[in-house]
């Protein structure tokens, strides 16, 4: 009986052997090819690494350290509007914004046989004005029948409303105004005036393309009171740099106080140049008059207006003739002081 016993446990353990090693082998193989998978993966990525590297280092622009040196060292001289004068050396003023003149005129396109129809597209544009939406107001202003619309304007203080009005039928609430030039205005309204909060816009639009205008956008916001930029705000101007000329800055952005449409109180300025270098700036104005920053002058009788942040030494000069009724430029209003 044992030795039968025998006999199947011996056949039952033959049977099984072969299975055992195949599996065996099986483990085996698959450590071992996970191991090299794992050596070549980390040696592939090695071999990558190295190859973007190198790609890098083949494609990356050479720098020229003495030009970049030279432009650095020129920008200032350029200017010349940072240089402290004693009475003895000129100073590059800096070009103030150029006051209100209607620039929107017939060229390739006569608006004046375009139709409008001008509640339709105000409620069209106050609706992307409410969600904040800039490229969608862009993308209408740039529209004849916008600009139609405007244009139909030129000439006078007149505009187009659309929006909350009170017992009399005038402005009051909230709206949305469109004046000549492609002026247009969002915001709170009291007796037919803007008045409170609001955010005007002016696009400069040209028909010809040799236009020689610095602007292409600017825009103010913040209060308003008796239709008129008061108390804080900001200004923000875009520019045409093929017009930019060497040496000399431009006034990116204006923000402090506000009084009648003038400056009046301290101001945080930034300028640009041609070469797109920002700078940033302090002063302030006294009713549309900056005031000045010390007795310096230089032969041309410029003076200082505005203080570089972070370096006392250098200013932006103004001539003082050019130096009064400075306020939100282009903005037109029946109620605005005579440039």
């Amino acid at each position: 009986m044992k030795k039968e016993f025998d006999q199947e446990k011996a056949k039952i353990i033959v049977t099984i052997l072969p299975f055992v090693l195949i599996v065996l082998v099986l483990f085996i193989t698959f450590v071992v090819s996970a191991v090299k998978n794992k050596n070549n993966s980390e040696n592939w990525n090695e071999d990558l690494q190295e190859s973007i590297m190198d790609y890098a280092d083949e494609n990356m622009p050479e720098q020229n350290e003495g030009e970049k040196q030279e432009i650095a060292a020129a920008t200032p001289a350029q200017t010349g509007a940072e240089e402290k004068t004693d009475g003895k050396a000129d100073a590059s003023p800096l070009p103030e914004q150029t006051p209100y003149q209607e620039i929107m005129q017939n060229g390739t396109v006569d608006y004046s046989k375009i139709t409008y129809d001008k509640d339709s597209q105000l409620k069209e544009m106050m609706g992307y004005w409410a969600d904040s939406n800039q490229k969608a107001l862009d993308d209408l202003a740039s529209l004849d029948r916008f600009r139609a619309m405007s244009y139909s304007l030129r000439g006078s203080t007149d505009f187009y409303y659309y929006g909350d009005k009170d017992s009399n039928g005038l402005p009051s609430g909230t709206g949305i105004a469109v004046y000549a030039d492609n002026q247009y205005y969002y915001g709170t309204w009291k007796d037919g005036k803007r008045d409170g909060k609001g955010t005007f816009i002016h696009y400069h639009v040209h028909n010809d393309s040799k236009n020689t205008d610095l602007y292409t956008y600017h825009q103010y916001t913040g209060g308003f009171a008796n239709d008129l930029p008061d108390g804080e705000g900001s200004e923000h101007f875009d520019f045409n740099t093929a017009n930019f000329k060497k040496g000399e800055r431009y006034v990116g952005n204006r923000i402090g106080s506000y009084s009648g449409g003038l400056l009046n109180g301290d101001f945080y300025v930034t300028t640009t140049d041609l070469n797109d270098k920002m700078e940033e700036w302090e002063g302030t104005a006294d009713h549309g008059t900056w005031v000045y920053q010390n007795a310096n002058k230089d032969k041309k009788g410029n003076r200082t207006i505005l203080v570089m942040i972070g370096n006392e030494e250098n200013f932006i000069w103004m001539q003082p003739s050019a130096n009064k009724n400075i306020g939100v430029p282009c903005l037109i209003s029946k109620y605005k002081i005579a440039e």
